[in-house]
């Protein structure tokens, strides 16, 4: 007798004999019992787990001799014509090969015919799913409401194929993955059958191997044997396929675990040089993790289901990471066994997987940190990670509670004048005696109201308080916010340049005193600092409309004791070297960039520089285009080269005062009055309304045309 490969040799005959799929057996068994038979049966299932066998194995029960009958004879002589496949009773038909419609009409056609031999005519339809549309409209009347003694079985491995008029029409049967202890149980009665010496650990590798299908493990056996001879061990078994033992694949998982990169690329790199199939590793890592997970869920449900001996390694690599760990690398290992399947350089691929693998644990989620945040946890990151953090976290800023200068002196004022509440107006300029004398100054920070007023003799001495309301000259001398905006004006008259200011001090004459100087420039906080140019001049424009506005004083409250506020350390810049050679290299360019103001850029002057505060004084003359001057398009500029200039943030206040080694200026021409209502006409554009641009000023502009050069666009025209 010619020899037979495992697969035919140890084919099942019986219903107890199938391995794996109890479920189906029995309900078949339960319908031949109770005389319960569809017409059609359909069986579903990866290749190896017995669809086609079952089928076989339905129609002996069927056709047996005093059938239908669970307990058949499987060397009845109609049972053997079955299995050989020579019953003319039973047809197995290929549908890869017999898929058109003139096959099928040729079916239709016969089944009108009695059985020849048995009590039934059975069509197996192997991998159905083959068959055309057309012929599977052929079938459908005779799949409904075949004739009695007609059943039909269907095989196959894709049913998502098949459509749901054939469905509907047939009981459905869905054969698993068997067990791979299932499958190690099965080789070793063939073993013991052909009388080979098999290692238990060559039959369980053998068993991963085959995946669920049994018939897969059945032909692998047949192929050691016949390649190894009556004795076959585990080493042989891998080699022979390129599987990974459970040694090799716990220790490259121990080094993933461990954050080991070294020893996972050595062990991987050993692998690789040994000729392991890389998709089959990958699987066998997605497999270890996945007991690593269910051991960190359930211990007990994994030390039923494995060996003790990996229960132990699984154990061992469960004590190295958390349940989250194990999920986050489970995720990435199910896509590397995906992206293995196309990738040419497969080890690359694989070792740069093993690598991200080694440092997930060094990773933070998003959701930790913002826990960490919220309830002032510390962050379990790296220590480098949280040392880099707190050097870059900038310093707290001063709140405007403790930027406040309340007075802490309750009653009077020092110049004897009884205290009130302080409206928009007072406080944007600090109170000191009535003399003139120098103010007393609050222990608490200075708030920005005050250090927009503040001001120095010529000589650059500390800061006098004059009594009489400032000039037109003084107000301007305000600091402007960033980018520059139109400050709060007060109501006092403006004056000429070197004209004295009188004032009268209660019961006294005039009292004279020195020409405006120019500001004392103050640094502001970090974050006045990193505020926008833009904000801050709406912010400022608004300014006018509320300071004009008389302030209701507050109700009278019970007596307090000044609190103390603890001061608040801000960040000091660095002072600026040789300043006055920084402004003119910034005013340079700034000329450069804004030729149409050129006459106005050239009259600029540097005043004075404390730390990294510019004073930049303009002539009174040209009083209608400080605003424009002011407004974020020019000051931002002017601002932003200042600070390339100088190599870190600065503060910039425009002076509106004459230089005083300046030539004298010529008288203006007869058209000035025209010039001034039109510099006036655009200081209030560039308060209170955008500024207008022609097509060709807005294309010929430096920053529209940085910005078509950078996301490289066009203009396009409008419609």
């Amino acid at each position: 007798m010619a020899y037979q490969v495992f697969a035919r040799k140890y084919r099942p005959q019986t219903f107890d004999q199938v391995v794996g799929q109890e479920h189906i057996t029995q309900t078949l068994q339960n319908a031949i019992r109770m005389d319960r038979l569809a017409q059609a049966y359909l069986f579903v299932g990866p290749r190896g787990t017995g669809k086609t066998s079952t089928a076989r194995i339905l129609a002996k029960a069927l056709n047996a001799p005093d059938g239908p009958r669970v307990d058949f004879d499987p060397a009845a002589e109609i049972c053997r014509e079955i299995a050989e496949g020579n019953c003319l009773d039973v047809l197995e038909i290929d549908g890869a090969s017999n898929n058109g419609v003139e096959q099928v009409r040729d079916l239709r056609d016969n089944v009108r015919y009695a059985p020849a031999k048995g009590r039934y005519k059975i069509y197996i339809i192997d991998e159905v799913h083959m068959l055309s549309t057309a012929a599977f409209n052929a079938l459908l009347k005779t799949l409904e409401e075949p004739p009695a003694h007609v059943k039909f079985l269907f095989a196959t491995t894709e049913v998502h194929k098949l459509p749901a008029t054939i469905l509907s029409r047939c009981q459905r049967f869905d054969l698993r993955r068997i067990p791979e202890a299932k499958i190690a149980a099965h080789l070793a009665w063939i073993c013991g059958r052909e009388e080979v010496e098999a290692e238990a650990a060559a039959l369980e590798a053998i068993a991963r191997y085959a995946e669920g299908g049994l018939r897969d493990a059945e032909s692998a056996l047949d192929q050691v044997i016949s390649f190894f001879g009556e004795k076959v061990t585990e080493a042989d078994v891998l080699t022979m396929f390129g599987l990974t033992g459970l040694g090799p694949v716990a220790a490259l998982s121990k080094a993933v675990a461990g954050g080991d990169t070294v020893a996972a690329m050595r062990l991987s790199r050993e692998l690789i040089t040994a000729g392991k199939d890389l998709g089959r590793l990958s699987q066998d890592l997605l497999r270890f993790f996945r007991n690593v997970t269910l051991y960190h869920i359930s211990p007990d449900v994994i030390s039923a289901e494995l060996p003790p001996e990996e229960v132990e390694a699984v154990r061992e690599v469960a004590s190295l990471l958390r349940r989250p760990g194990a999920l986050a690398i489970l995720e990435e290992l199910s896509q590397l066994e995906s992206r293995l399947r196309y990738a040419l350089a497969k080890d690359v691929l694989f070792e740069v997987a093993l690598i991200q693998l080694s440092q997930l644990r060094e990773k933070v989620s998003l959701e930790k940190i913002l826990g960490a945040i919220a309830g002032g946890e510390p962050i379990p990151a790296p220590a480098e990670v949280i040392r880099q953090a707190e050097q870059e976290m900038p310093p707290a800023s001063p709140s405007k509670a403790e930027k406040s200068t309340a007075h802490e002196a309750e009653g009077e004022r020092p110049g004897g004048r009884p205290s009130a509440p302080l409206n928009k107006a007072e406080e944007s300029t600090a109170h000191e005696p009535e003399g003139g004398g120098p103010g007393i100054r609050p222990s608490a920070p200075p708030s920005k109201a005050e250090v927009s007023t503040a001001h120095e003799p010529e000589g650059g001495g500390p800061g006098i308080r004059p009594s009489a309301p400032p000039s037109k000259a003084e107000v301007s001398t305000a600091y402007e916010p960033e980018g520059g905006g139109p400050g709060t004006r007060p109501s006092a008259p403006p004056l000429k340049d070197k004209e004295v200011l009188t004032s009268k001090p209660e019961g006294g004459e005039p009292s004279s005193r020195p020409p405006a100087s120019p500001p004392e420039p103050v640094s502001t906080s970090f974050a006045e600092e990193e505020e926008s140019p833009f904000n801050r001049d709406i912010r400022d424009a608004e300014a006018p409309a509320v300071a004009a506005s008389p302030a209701k004083p507050p109700a009278p409250e019970p007596e307090k004791k000044a609190e103390k506020k603890p001061a608040v350390s801000a960040r000091q810049p660095a002072p600026v070297a040789q300043p006055a050679e920084k402004w003119e290299a910034a005013r340079a360019k700034f000329r450069a960039q804004r030729e149409e103001e050129a006459e106005l850029i050239d009259a600029l002057y540097f005043i004075s520089c404390r730390v990294n505060a510019f004073s930049i004084g303009v002539p009174t003359s040209f009083e209608g285009r400080i605003p424009v001057l002011r407004s974020p398009k020019y000051a931002g500029l002017l601002k932003e080269l200042l600070r390339e200039a100088v190599g870190g943030p600065v503060e910039l206040a425009i002076v509106e005062r004459d230089d005083p080694n300046a030539q004298p200026a010529a008288p203006a021409p007869s058209g000035a009055a025209d010039t001034s209502a039109k510099y006036a006409q655009a200081a209030e554009s560039a308060a209170g309304k955008p500024e207008r641009m022609t097509q060709e000023e807005y294309e010929n502009d430096p920053l529209i045309k940085e910005a078509l050069e950078l996301f490289d666009a066009k203009i396009a025209p409008a419609k």
